[in-house]
């Protein structure tokens, strides 16, 4: 009986070090692959959901910059990694897509009857 516990004990610690280990290695190389993300002009994402390229690092300060050129200071520990940000590109506009749901919101918003009662006049309780 104490036989069988000791070989569970030692069977559970070997499992829980070798989690251990391949936690730690994959630790290192997600630090390794943002290391190498961090040049300038490469789109990275940051652990809030801010999508910005990279300006400028110093040391554990990253300059990150939006679209627009605003830029703002970033802990390094913050960058999750290079990733593309979400945005339509002009491919998808020109397939039609969004233009088509955009027409079909305006013409909602703009009363289209064949849409129901939505453009007709509101109706005279009075009689």
């Amino acid at each position: 009986m104490i036989l069988m516990i000791i070989v569970m004990l030692v069977a559970f610690w070997l499992m829980s070090r070798f989690a251990r280990k391949q936690q730690t290695r994959m630790l290192a190389e997600q630090e390794r692959r943002t290391e190498e993300a961090l040049v300038p002009g490469t789109w990275v994402r940051t652990r809030a959901g801010f999508y910005g390229t990279v300006v400028e690092v110093d040391g554990d300060v990253v300059t990150l910059a939006t679209p627009l050129g605003d830029e703002s200071l970033w802990a390094k520990n913050a960058i999750l990694g290079a990733e593309e940000p979400p945005f339509a590109s002009v491919q998808d506009e020109e397939d039609g897509e969004p233009s088509e749901l955009l027409e079909d919101r305006q013409d909602a918003e703009a009363g289209d009857p064949a849409d129901g009662e939505r453009g007709s006049e509101p109706a005279d309780d009075k009689a």
